[in-house]
């Protein structure tokens, strides 16, 4: 059974226009989904609606088979999903540690160090750090988290080549290591080239290939 499905799935933003209809997708623990396309295809729609964000018009969304309205979004979006935004989301008053702890408690430095934070950036207050720096922190805090599902809205496009390189390796070996689902909003064809299953979002139309 797919972690994560969509059934018969459709949404607009008005009603005499469709951003995708009728939309059957499968996600899999232990694999990379990259969901490109061009700006307003759908693809940032697509993964508000996984992570319980937003309510299609029609169709269901489905995590391990239950229908994600019936469990309560509130509930799925604590337990089942992680969020990498492309505005952040960080508490701006808490250090970047304080942060990754709010998913879970007991995490450690261990998860900044490894998207590239130095100790110092650690301890400062979030708000003093650069855009750059910020994304990084909202990583770490998807990593750190135990749902099964990450969802990434861009999350490399405020990073250098080699920082960025980095974080998809990381991201590819959670899903590998602890047999998460991962599925990446992304305009990077590097990003792609590390991606299991690719999902192209056109006029409503959307092609997967692997």
């Amino acid at each position: 059974m797919p972690v994560l499905a969509t059934k018969d799935l459709t949404y607009y933003y008005f009603s005499d226009r469709n951003i995708f209809e009728g939309l059957d997708l499968e996600f899999e623990r232990g694999k990379v989904y990259v969901i490109l396309g061009a700006s307003g295809s759908g693809k940032t729609t697509q993964l508000s609606l996984l992570g319980g964000l937003d309510t299609p018009k029609g169709g269901e969304i489905l995590f391990e088979g239950k229908d994600i309205a019936e469990m309560g979004l509130e509930q799925y979006r604590h337990n089942c999903v992680s969020f990498v935004f492309q505005n952040y989301n960080l508490i701006e008053y808490m250090t970047p540690k304080e942060n990754v702890q709010l998913v879970d408690a007991h995490a450690t430095t261990d998860t900044l160090h490894q998207v590239g934070l130095t100790d110092d950036e650690i301890n400062r207050n979030v708000l003093k750090l650069s855009g750059g720096q910020q994304q990084r922190v909202a990583i770490a805090r998807a990593l750190a988290s135990s749902a099964p599902v990450i969802l990434a809205d861009e999350p490399t496009g405020n990073l250098d080549e080699d920082t960025a390189h980095d974080v998809t390796e990381l991201l590819v070996e959670r899903a590998r290591s602890l047999n998460k689902c991962v599925i990446i909003v992304s305009h990077s064809n590097e990003v792609a080239a590390e991606g299991d299953v690719i999902l192209r979002f056109s006029h409503g139309k959307i092609e997967v290939s692997s």
